[in-house]
């Protein structure tokens, strides 16, 4: 492209674009990536290999008949039990965290400090924020 200037002997250079070394990176990072991708997966299908070798070495544990609370190091006593239907220890806790957030009463009675509803101080911590 030229350009008239003032100067008749200054002329603008034709701009070119490198497309051959553009082309060459670009074909380079496909290639790297290709590479890589193989290599990863390579990795990926070792690790596999492995970890399958490992469980098929591994026995399952025989649960003693007198300890039922505990399943590989687990204590299922936490959690509700379907075959009785109790309550378990961790909804218990769940159910008295549930009530005591729901309850009026003193956080620290020599400092005066009070504990509400959680909704209720949600509602006044919005009704400050306005």
């Amino acid at each position: 492209m030229t350009s008239h200037y003032r100067r008749p002997d200054v002329r603008q250079e034709d701009d070119l674009v490198p497309w051959r070394r553009i082309l060459a990176v670009a074909f380079a990072v496909v290639i790297i990536f290709v590479i890589l991708g193989l290599w990863s997966r390579m990795i990926l299908r070792g690790r596999e290999a492995e970890l399958h070798a490992a469980r098929r070495r591994l026995q399952p544990a025989e649960e003693p008949a007198g300890q039922r609370g505990e399943v590989a190091g687990v204590d299922r006593r936490i959690f509700m039990r379907r075959e009785t239907g109790e309550e378990g220890l961790g909804a218990m806790l769940n159910r008295r965290k549930r009530e005591e957030l729901r309850r009026f009463g003193w956080a620290d009675r020599s400092r005066g400090l009070v504990q509400i509803p959680i909704d209720d101080a949600m509602g006044l911590v919005v009704e400050e924020s306005r």
